[in-house]
């Protein structure tokens, strides 16, 4: 089974899926990093024991603390191994234009494993979240999440658990 997180204010927005697409973005500055990011390196580590045809990782971070950076080492590490053991691993690392810590936090890492990272620079004004008002076929719960949310869950598969109520929600 995957992760699937929504973007808050402290943390980012996670997918990680078995079909091989391992999503992260958005900012870590929580408080407990422990609780947020331990059940991801677990994740990732018995991800890579059985792994997709092809893992593609993206990161595309706003900000991290350094307490985050040790968790995201730690992923790579797994990552790495598995890219070791012959599986096809593709690392991708966007940051902003002008976000020079982020590029260097990438660049920093990719000198630490021997899977070389794809870096892009993305240009941007910092766009407001578009959100979508959804409700669940089995509960009848509505909820207000972003686009990048519900991209996430068409595809993985589940988008015929909700019905879309209003596609411009304002935040």
């Amino acid at each position: 089974m995957g992760i699937l997180i929504d973007k808050t204010p402290d943390c980012p927005y996670v997918n990680f899926s078995e079909n091989g697409v391992l999503e992260i973005e958005g900012r870590s500055i929580t408080e407990d990093v422990f609780s947020f990011w331990q059940p991801l390196v677990d994740w990732v580590e018995q991800y890579v024991k059985t792994p997709a045809e092809s893992t593609k990782v993206t990161f595309f971070f706003e900000y991290t603390n350094s307490s985050t950076n040790k968790y995201i080492n730690e992923m790579m590490k797994h990552l790495d191994i598995c890219a070791q053991n012959g599986h096809n691993v593709s690392i991708h690392w966007r940051y902003e234009e002008d976000d020079e810590s982020i590029l260097m936090l990438g660049q920093d890492l990719d000198a630490l494993i021997s899977i070389p990272f794809q870096f892009e620079e993305v240009e941007m004004e910092r766009q407001k979240s578009q959100r979508v008002r959804v409700k669940s076929k089995k509960t009848g719960n509505e909820a207000i999440i972003t686009y990048r949310y519900w991209d996430a869950i068409v595809r993985n598969g589940h988008s015929d658990d909700y019905i879309i109520l209003d596609e411009d929600v304002k935040a």
